[in-house]
C-alpha cells in the first residue's frame, strides 16, 4: 500500500503533468499567436535592435569627453623621479591638455558614448 501511495504521489508532482495542464488551461484566441499585432511589433523591435558598442577601458581612464566634443587628458611626467626636473617643466606637467583633431577622431571610435 505504501509503495502505491508513493507512486501516485510521484505522478501527481511530475513536471509532464503540470505542463500538459498549463497547455490545456490556456484560453483560446481567434488569432494565431504569430499573427497577433502586439507580438509582431515586439518581434520586429527586437529583430532590428542594433548592438551595443564597448567603450575602450584604456581610453576612458585617460581621457575625459567635454561638451564641446574635445577630449581632455592629463600630461605625463609628474608622478615620480622629479628631483632633477626644472620647476617650470614640472608645473606644466600638472596642466591639462587637449587631444589633437587626429586623436579625437580615434577617441570617438574608442569611446562611442562619450
Amino acid at each position: 500500500m505504501a509503495s502505491f501511495i508513493r507512486s501516485t504521489m510521484a505522478l501527481a508532482w511530475s513536471p509532464l503533468k503540470s505542463t500538459v495542464f498549463a497547455a490545456v488551461s490556456r484560453p483560446a484566441t481567434s488569432l494565431p499567436a504569430a499573427a497577433s499585432p502586439a507580438t509582431s511589433v515586439l518581434c520586429n523591435a527586437v529583430r532590428h535592435m542594433s548592438y551595443k558598442l564597448k567603450t575602450n577601458s584604456a581610453a576612458k581612464k585617460r581621457f575625459v569627453a567635454l561638451p564641446s566634443g574635445k577630449f581632455k587628458h592629463w600630461r605625463s611626467g609628474k608622478r615620480h623621479i622629479n628631483t632633477g626636473m626644472d620647476r617650470g617643466r614640472l608645473n606644466k606637467a600638472g596642466i591639462a591638455s587637449y587631444a589633437t583633431p587626429r586623436q579625437s577622431k580615434h577617441l570617438r571610435r574608442l569611446m562611442p558614448y562619450a
